[in-house]
């Protein structure tokens, strides 16, 4: 989570501010030690 500013960021500049969807963000152990994001994607329609 030491770079949460910098994923803020990140999004903000890539997702057009109205249209940012919801988003949930969790710290947990990740796969791999040297990895610095791990994703899970989860779509509906």
């Amino acid at each position: 989570m030491s770079d949460f500013a910098d994923m803020n960021g990140g999004r903000d500049a890539w997702v057009p501010q109205s249209h940012a969807r919801a988003r949930a963000c969790d710290e947990a152990k990740l796969a791999r030690p040297d990895s610095k994001v791990e994703i899970i994607v989860t779509t509906a329609y």
